[in-house]
């Protein structure tokens, strides 16, 4: 089995069809790869549209379970999994037609361990808002600390992510790599930091191969980054690279290089719970904070703006608070005085 595909479901049946569509519609023979679809106990009819989808396809393999989240999903999917290479796919998004033996070579042909692939991000109106190929990095091999920084280069949206990316599965296997539980948004930020961390064969290939959609209502298009969830969910992601990046077996290059996902995750504890109405939970934040250790961040190899950011923090979370109070305010008085200059 060359490759196993990842798909967590929930709420999902409008897009759901497209998606394992875009898969079956490859150059590869179709008992090559293997498309797991874990059934994260969605309320809606996408189970029915899979168990209809099966009767076409054969390479689906369908899982399901009460609703444990999308991390939980894809672990199932992980210790599940036969392929060769493993693909995340968001159930909303999809692939280009006849795009798999191309990428599955070229990450056969170099052995690498993580392939970044080239996608578009796509509007609302499915109009192409990025199109990112990584084509100055071609033909040449990274590390994982040096894939995830030319990863960055010009793009400030969507960076830290799981999709769109093959990672050879004795790789992540062997590494003993795995989502962590109760991340319920940017839970992807988390597992690909620890991942690129340990990696040390990492290609881009380059052309055009995963479309990213934009869909009201999913994780990055709602309201769950100022829950209660996510506040706590960014600091159980903190606090596990915190200990992550203490194991005396990583390099200093390992150390610095995990100092940009500590903090990162640390700051967006604090700036989730800038809106929560009780104003304890900042209190709450701060004190869990500091007894695991993140009361001050490392700013070696941390990337702007989290430098920038991290330095308030150093001084005082609470000066780093009005800093976010004051730029939200900003930003809602310039959205307000846009609209009304148009009237």
């Amino acid at each position: 089995m060359q490759l196993s595909i990842i798909i967590p479901v929930y709420n999902v049946e409008a897009y759901i069809e497209k998606c394992i569509t875009s898969l079956q519609d490859q150059d590869i023979a179709k008992e090559t790869y293997e498309i797991i679809i874990i059934n994260d106990g969605s309320p809606d009819n996408s189970r029915q549209v899979v168990l209809e989808l099966m009767e076409r396809y054969s390479n689906i393999v369908f899982i399901e379970q009460k609703n444990k989240g999308v991390s939980m999903a894809r672990n199932v999917g992980m210790d599940r999994a036969t392929g060769k290479y493993l693909l995340f796919i968001d159930p909303d998004d999809y692939v280009e037609p006849n795009s798999f033996s191309r990428v599955l070579k070229a990450a056969n042909d170099t052995r690498a361990q993580v392939v970044f692939l080239g996608y578009k991000f796509l509007d609302a109106d499915n109009s192409v808002k990025m199109d990112i190929n990584f084509s100055s990095f071609k033909n040449n091999f990274y590390t994982g600390i040096q894939a995830y920084y030319h990863s960055r280069i010009n793009i400030t949206v969507d960076p830290d992510r799981t999709v769109a990316i093959l990672f050879k599965r004795d790789f992540i296997n062997g590494a003993g790599l795995r989502y962590v539980s109760e991340i319920p948004y940017l839970e992807d930020g988390e597992f690909i930091a620890r991942i690129l961390c340990m990696a040390e064969r990492c290609i881009f290939e380059g052309n055009s191969f995963y479309l990213r959609t934009t869909r009201s209502g999913s994780a990055t298009n709602s309201n769950l980054f100022y829950t209660k969830r996510s506040v706590n969910g960014f600091i159980k992601a903190a606090i596990n690279l915190k200990i992550f990046s203490q194991n005396p077996a990583l390099s200093k290059e390992q150390q610095v290089y995990m100092n940009q996902p500590i903090a990162k995750f640390t700051l967006l504890a604090v700036d989730s719970s800038t809106k929560i109405s009780n104003f304890a939970k900042l209190f709450f934040v701060r004190k869990k904070l500091f007894e695991n250790g993140l009361g001050t961040l490392s700013l070696s190899g941390v990337l702007w703006p989290y430098s920038t950011h991290a330095k308030l923090y150093n001084i005082s979370p609470f000066m780093f608070v009005i800093f976010l109070i004051r730029r939200k305010i900003l930003t809602s008085l310039k959205f307000k005085f846009r609209n009304f200059s148009t009237l």
